[in-house]
């Protein structure tokens, strides 16, 4: 019993202790498990504190990948300053006054040889004119000379290019890389050259813009999408973007979202909004190449357009690669949307869909070695060029990859060298024939480009100022109106032909009645017809006869109405010294204006070089050295 009780008891007084123990229990596993709460929310907190420490350490990376990768596109990047002295084409007899300027060019890789010195590439605009030009780097203070430019008119004066010198030379073993003046070797101080995109970007494509625009003394750096892809006015390719282009980012690169340039910043569409435009890379390795071949080319009897650019080889039987806009000799094309034209030409019948006509060829008697071999003709169908089928509204596919994308097709040859061949593919006549074109370099009826196709020449007669009418002297009035020349802007010349303009009258006794008088083309004089302004002064001092000068002029689309200006010769001569002392001017024609037969008579009739020099001041002294008193 007492066992028993004793058991009872001490099963009683167990259950009693044993509830006790399982509330210890309890409580115990309640603290194990606040504790193993409180351990999980600890290791929840620090997983948390990791995760942001990971965080915070990617954007750090990031942040750093980004600045690293920024650094490595803009330390490149080269600020030019500018020394300019321009000529004056509303007075050619004198320059304009010193001008300074800026813009942005940047350091591009130049061949295998790392002795060779940095090359940097820019807008032509940025150093026309240059007579100094000094680059600054972008990472520090260091200031380099630069020298040796080139340029090639890519598609207009905006659109044309030029690579310098810079004095510091690249003795890195690698040939894409370039050190840091302030380095003393450190390779973290090394700048990489820039590579061009092998290319076109795509539509609303990522862009940044580097260069050093005004507002400002540092570079700068702006982002955008690549909005359109286009031709300009010449036919050439362009890239249009909506990341800001201002005065200053001229000839600056622009990335696409792997770091390759693009292209060059080149112009802004003025009035409009946030509407850039940049020269693609793949114009800008055309031109490049020119200059790594090295071609050496001058200007034939240079004078304001009349000399055409060739290579100096005598030898014709390659095709030789000139700067310069290339074109098919045409005058131009016409669609075909036209069902009965098309059922005309004879499309219809051959179930040829697409091509374009062409209205005209272009004549050339300058005995073009480029003009050796084919030629489209007028009437012509012009159905692909190399391979590449032509719509019936002008345009192609941009590429076999992207075939929603159209534009001119003119492009296929802009894009080219002067001296390229072609592949065309031409319905003549109703039949269908392959033709091996040369892509001939485009003379401008005007001149479009100041000392590329154009210079200031002038011939100062009684006041009256002759000079060939250009694009240059247009722009350089300043006329808000729509000039009635433009009509002659796109013709092409087939020869030297000339329009010689009467740009303005010099007040004196001898031209009253013909004050104010100003951009009227000159029709003959004396009844000769010079078709270019050589021309002009050979008929004024050699085949001048009888005692009245006589101008016959005609203004822009009334051929048929003549305004006169007559002038007696001796009052001329009389007056010749007294208007150029006036208006300061040193001879009455520039020397370009003078033709090399007209020269070597001089010479021939002139031993004395002194007497020679003279005898060019003056109509009087050149005809009296001819004599032609």
């Amino acid at each position: 019993m007492s066992d028993e009780d004793s058991s009872q008891g001490d099963d009683t007084g167990g259950m009693f202790t044993t509830d006790a123990i399982l509330n210890d229990e309890v409580e115990e596993m309640g603290a194990v498990n606040n504790k193993a709460a409180t351990m999980s929310d600890a290791a929840n907190a620090a997983l948390l504190q990791a995760r942001k420490r990971a965080k915070l350490s990617s954007k750090r990376s990031t942040k750093s990948e980004r600045s690293s990768s920024s650094s490595s596109r803009t330390r490149p990047v080269v600020k030019l300053m500018v020394t300019s002295v321009s000529r004056s084409y509303s007075e050619p007899w004198r320059r304009k006054p010193q001008r300074e300027s800026s813009g942005t060019g940047f350091l591009i890789s130049w061949g295998e040889d790392t002795q060779q010195p940095i090359r940097i590439i820019t807008n032509a605009h940025v150093v026309r004119n240059a007579t100094t030009v000094r680059a600054r780097a972008s990472f520090g203070p260091h200031v380099v000379s630069c020298q040796g430019w080139s340029f090639d008119v890519a598609n207009g004066d905006s659109n044309a290019a030029a690579v310098m010198e810079g004095v510091a030379s690249n003795n890195n073993n690698n040939s894409n890389t370039a050190t840091d003046p302030a380095s003393n070797g450190n390779n973290n101080n090394v700048t990489k050259l820039l590579t061009l995109s092998t290319g076109l970007p795509k539509l609303d494509e990522n862009v940044t813009c580097v260069g050093f625009p005004q507002g400002g003394t540092q570079i700068s750096v702006t982002r955008g999408v690549v909005s359109r892809i286009d031709v300009d006015s010449q036919y050439v390719l362009r890239i249009q973007i909506d990341a800001a282009i201002n005065p200053g980012n001229s000839g600056g690169p622009v990335f696409d979202e792997q770091g390759q340039v693009v292209g060059i910043a080149s112009s802004h569409l003025r009035g409009a909004g946030n509407i850039g435009y940049i020269i693609p890379s793949k114009i800008v390795s055309n031109f490049l190449q020119m200059c790594k071949d090295n071609d050496e080319v001058k200007v034939e009897d240079r004078f304001s357009g009349l000399g055409a650019l060739v290579v100096q080889e005598e030898s014709i039987e390659d095709s030789k690669h000139v700067p310069g806009i290339p074109n098919l000799a045409i005058l131009g094309s016409q669609t075909l949307e036209s069902k009965a034209l098309r059922h005309n030409l004879g499309l219809d019948e051959l179930d040829i869909l697409g091509g374009v006509r062409i209205v005209g060829s272009l004549n050339n008697n300058n005995n073009d070695s480029f003009h050796t071999g084919d030629r489209l003709d007028g009437d012509d169908v012009l159905l692909s060029i190399n391979g590449i089928p032509i719509g019936m509204d002008g345009t192609i596919q941009l590429s076999e990859t992207r075939p929603d994308e159209r534009i001119n097709f003119r492009s296929l040859v802009t894009c080219q060298r002067v001296g390229s061949k072609v592949t065309l593919d031409v319905l003549r006549k109703k039949e269908r024939k392959e033709l091996s074109v040369s892509l001939n370099m485009s003379r401008f009826l005007v001149p479009q480009y100041d000392d590329f196709d154009a210079i200031p020449l002038y011939l100062v007669v009684g006041g009256c100022v002759f000079t060939p009418l250009s694009l240059p002297l247009v722009s350089e009035k300043k006329s808000n109106k729509s000039t009635s020349f433009s009509r002659y802007y796109r013709d092409q010349r087939s020869g030297n032909e000339q329009m010689i303009v009467l740009s303005k009258v010099l007040n004196d006794e001898v031209n009253v009645g013909y004050h104010g008088w100003k951009n009227l083309v000159l029709k003959s004089v004396n009844g000769f017809e010079p078709k270019n302004i050589q021309e002009l002064v050979d008929v004024i001092v050699r085949k001048m006869e009888g005692e009245m000068m006589n101008f016959r002029c005609t203004v822009v689309g009334e051929q048929d109405a003549d305004y006169v200006i007559c002038m007696s010769e001796q009052e001329v001569i009389h007056s010749e010294n007294r208007v150029l002392q006036r208006h300061m001017i040193a001879s009455w024609c520039s020397m370009e204006a003078i033709s090399k037969e007209l020269r070597d008579e001089v010479e021939k009739n002139e031993p004395s070089e002194t007497k020679r020099r003279n005898a060019y001041h003056t109509m009087k002294d050149m005809r009296h050295v001819l004599e032609r008193v």
